[in-house]
C-alpha cells in the first residue's frame, strides 16, 4: 500500500519526506504499550502538506495486515470534506475510499480484502449515523479502527471541560463512542495548532501519548519567511480600514485598492507566462456582512475598470506604482506595456471571479482554476487550501485573541506561491501580533521535537493559547513573567545542599553587594538542591521547564541571584522580599531574578527550628504567561 502511494507522489523530495515521516511515526507507534484507545499527535506547519504525510501513514498501517478500517474526519465544512475525499480517492488507489453518504453500501464493501477509508465531517448527525453503523457490525469488532482527526483541535475536544456535572459536548461524546466501537482504536490527531491538546488534563483522554513533527519541504513558505523581524519584503503595511469599507458613502479603501491592483498585475504576469490560476484572499473580519461589503465594493471597482476598457480609457498610470513595486522583487517581470495590455484583455473578458466563502455561501467554486478573489472569515481561516495564493489582505483583530485560531488564518503559507510576486497587506500592529505568534509556534515545535514530549506553552498576557471552554481551569498552571513566586511551605532541610553551592555562586560575576550573575548550569543546580515542594504550593518542576523553554525562544536573558543570610522572617506572613530587595529585582524586568534568603529557623516564628534557604523566583519578561498542566 505504501509503495503504491509513494509511486503516485511527486516531486522526489515529497516522496522522501513522506517516507521519513512514516519511518519516524511507525518507530514511535510500535514502541507504544497498546491500549483500548490511544491518541497520538501528528504535528506540522499550517498548509505544509499534512494530508500527504498522514495518507502515507495510513498506507503503512494498512500494510501490516492488522489494520483494515480507517476513518478520516474533517471539520464540518462541505468544501473541506469534498476536498479531502477527492484527494484520498485520487491518491489511494489500493484503498476503497467512501464518502459520508456511502453508509448503505458499507456492509457489503466490508467483505472486500482492500482496506477501507471513510471520509466524513465532524457533524453530529453524520457522526451518529456512522457510530450506529460501526456499532452494529459484528465483523468490525475484530479489527482495530484507525481514526485521523484533521484539525484535531477544532470541534473534537469537550467544550464542557470546565463545567461541573455536565456531560461531554456532543461531538466529543460521539467521537469517544466511535473510538470504542472496535476492539481497539488509534486516534491520530492532525493539526498545526496543538495548544489545546497539550493543555488537556490527564483525565480528558484526549492528550496525545506521543508527538511526531514532520518538517516542511524546502520550498515551503511559512511563518519564518512571512512574519519575520525585520518584516519580510512581501509585507505592505496599511491603515485599519474596516470602518472605511463599512461606510457605504466611501469608495474602496486605499489598502484594498492597492492589494487589488497588485493582484490584477500578478494575474497579467501569470497569464503572459502561460499560468491560468492565481488567487487573492481577503480576511477582513468574521462577520458575513463585512464579507458582502468587501465583495460589493471590489466588484464595483472591477466594473469601473471594465467600463474604462470598453470606453478605450487609459488607466495605466494608476497601476504603474504597483507595477514598480512588483518589479523590485521580480526584476524579470514582463514590460509594463505588455502587462497593461494583457490586464485589459483579462478585464474585458471578465476573467476575474469573486468568491465569498462563509457559512451562508454555496460550495460550487474551483479555486484551482482561473483568477479568483476570495473573501471570507472563519471558512478560509482553517483547513481550506487555497492554491496559487499570491496576494493576501488581512485585517482581522480581537480584544483577547486565541493563538491557535489566529495562527490558522495564515493561508498565505504553502508551497506553490511565487515568492517574488507574493504580497501581504496588513496593519502594522496585526503584523507584530503574528510575529509574536510565530515565535511562540517555533518554541512549541522545538519542544515537540524532543523525545520526552513535554511542551511549555508561552504567550504574552494579552493572548490566550486557545479557547477556555476546552480546558479544565483547576488543572492549569500559569506562571507570569515579572511576578514573584515563593513557597508557603518550603523544604526546611536544604541548608547543607545550598551551602555547598555558595562557592560556585560567589565565583560568578558580582553585580554589586550580594547580587551575582550566574549561568544556567548553576541556576539549575540551585533549583535542584532546594528540596521537595508540593506542586500546588511552589511547582519547582514547572518553573524549571518554563525556564528551559524560554531559553530556546529568547536566549538573551540573564540569570541573577541575590544572596541574603540570617533573615528573621515569620512563617505565613504572605510576603517574603524586603522593600529594597523587591525594588532591586524590578530593575531587571527582562531577566530571571532568584532571591535566596537564609532563614533563621525560629520555632517561635512558625519554623521547625533549623536554618534553611527560602527561594523567591521571578521569571523574565513581564507579562509573558507560561502555560502548563498540573500533574495528577
Amino acid at each position: 500500500m505504501l509503495q503504491a502511494y509513494l509511486n503516485k507522489l511527486s516531486p522526489p523530495e515529497l516522496v522522501a519526506s513522506v517516507q521519513e515521516t512514516v519511518d519516524g511515526f511507525m518507530e514511535k507507534f510500535t514502541a507504544l504499550e497498546l491500549k483500548k484507545t490511544q491518541n497520538v499527535l501528528m504535528l506540522g506547519n499550517v498548509q505544509s502538506g499534512k494530508t500527504a504525510q498522514v495518507l502515507g501513514i495510513l498506507s503503512a498501517l494498512a500494510d501490516d495486515g492488522d489494520h483494515k478500517i480507517f476513518l478520516y474526519l474533517t471539520t464540518d465544512s462541505v468544501d473541506l470534506q469534498d476536498q479531502t475525499f477527492e484527494r484520498a480517492k485520487d491518491s489511494l488507489d489500493k484503498f476503497i475510499v467512501l464518502s459520508e453518504t456511502d453508509d448503505s453500501s458499507f456492509t457489503q464493501i466490508m467483505k472486500a480484502d482492500n482496506p477501507i477509508l471513510v471520509v466524513i465531517k465532524k457533524n453530529a448527525n453524520i457522526l451518529k449515523r456512522w457510530r450506529n453503523l460501526f456499532a452494529s457490525q459484528e465483523s468490525l469488532k475484530g479489527y482495530p479502527l484507525v481514526i485521523v482527526d484533521d484539525e484535531a483541535d477544532a470541534a473534537s475536544l469537550n467544550t464542557n471541560a470546565d463545567k461541573r456535572n455536565k456531560d461531554a459536548s456532543t461531538i466529543n461524546n460521539l467521537l469517544n463512542e466511535i473510538k470504542n466501537t472496535c476492539c481497539q482504536s488509534l486516534f491520530i490527531q492532525l493539526t498545526a495548532t496543538p495548544q489545546s491538546l497539550f493543555l488537556q488534563h490527564e483525565e480528558s483522554n484526549w492528550k496525545p501519548e506521543f508527538v511526531h513533527f514532520f518538517e516542511a519541504g524546502e520550498k515551503y513558505i511559512g511563518g519564518n519567511f512571512v512574519f519575520s523581524d525585520p518584516p519580510s519584503y512581501i509585507v505592505r503595511f496599511i491603515d485599519p480600514e474596516l470602518d472605511t469599507m463599512q461606510d457605504e458613502s466611501n469608495e474602496i479603501a486605499n489598502g484594498v485598492s492597492q492589494a487589488l491592483q497588485s493582484f490584477l498585475l500578478t494575474c497579467a504576469e501569470f497569464d503572459l507566462c502561460g499560468k491560468s490560476n492565481c488567487n487573492f484572499a481577503l480576511h477582513p473580519s468574521y462577520k458575513i456582512q463585512d464579507h458582502k461589503t468587501f465583495a460589493h465594493k471590489i466588484q464595483a471597482c472591477l466594473n469601473d475598470l471594465v467600463q474604462a476598457v470598453n470606453n478605450d480609457e487609459n488607466f495605466a498610470n494608476s497601476f504603474f506604482d504597483n507595477y514598480q513595486d512588483l518589479k523590485q522583487t521580480k526584476p524579470d517581470i514582463h514590460h509594463f506595456e505588455d502587462i497593461y495590455k494583457r490586464l485589459t484583455t483579462i478585464l474585458e473578458n471578465k476573467q476575474i471571479n469573486i468568491v465569498v466563502l462563509n457559512s451562508k455561501t454555496e460550495s460550487n467554486f474551483k479555486l484551482d482554476q482561473g483568477f479568483n478573489i476570495i473573501i471570507g472569515g472563519n471558512v478560509i481561516g482553517r483547513g481550506l487550501t487555497i492554491p496559487k495564493l499570491q496576494t493576501v489582505y488581512y485585517s482581522r483583530t480581537a480584544k483577547k485573541p486565541n493563538a491557535d485560531t489566529f495562527w490558522q488564518h495564515s493561508r498565505i503559507f504553502g508551497y506553490d506561491r511565487n515568492p517574488m510576486l507574493l504580497r501581504l497587506y496588513i496593519p502594522v500592529d496585526v503584523y507584530h501580533f503574528f510575529t509574536a505568534l510565530n515565535q511562540a509556534n517555533n518554541l512549541i515545535i522545538e519542544q515537540a521535537k524532543q523525545d520526552n514530549g513535554q511542551v511549555q506553552v508561552i504567550y504574552p498576557k494579552n493572548i490566550s493559547p486557545t479557547r477556555k471552554n476546552v480546558l479544565k481551569t483547576s488543572q492549569l498552571n500559569q506562571l507570569v513573567g515579572g511576578v514573584n513566586y515563593f513557597p508557603s511551605n518550603p523544604d526546611e532541610h536544604n541548608l547543607a545542599a545550598i551551602n555547598r553551592l555558595l562557592p560556585s555562586i560567589f565565583e560568578s560575576k558580582q553585580k554589586g553587594g550580594d547580587l551575582y550573575q550566574i549561568d544556567s548550569e548553576v541556576l539549575f543546580l540551585i533549583l535542584d538542591n532546594l528540596g521537595q515542594y508540593a506542586p500546588e504550593d511552589w511547582d519547582k518542576e514547572k518553573i524549571i521547564s518554563s525556564i528551559k523553554a524560554l531559553q530556546s525562544q529568547r536566549p538573551s536573558f540573564n540569570n541573577y541571584v541575590l544572596i541574603k543570610q540570617q533573615r528573621k522572617l515569620a512563617k505565613g506572613t504572605g510576603t517574603m522580599l524586603s522593600e529594597d530587595d523587591r525594588k532591586l529585582s524590578n530593575q531587571y524586568p527582562d531577566d530571571l531574578f532568584l532571591t535566596l534568603y537564609q532563614i533563621v529557623g525560629d520555632k517561635n516564628k512558625g519554623w521547625q527550628g533549623d536554618n534553611f534557604w527560602l527561594a523567591n523566583i521571578k521569571l523574565p519578561h513581564k507579562g509573558l504567561v507560561y502555560w502548563s498542566v498540573l500533574d495528577d
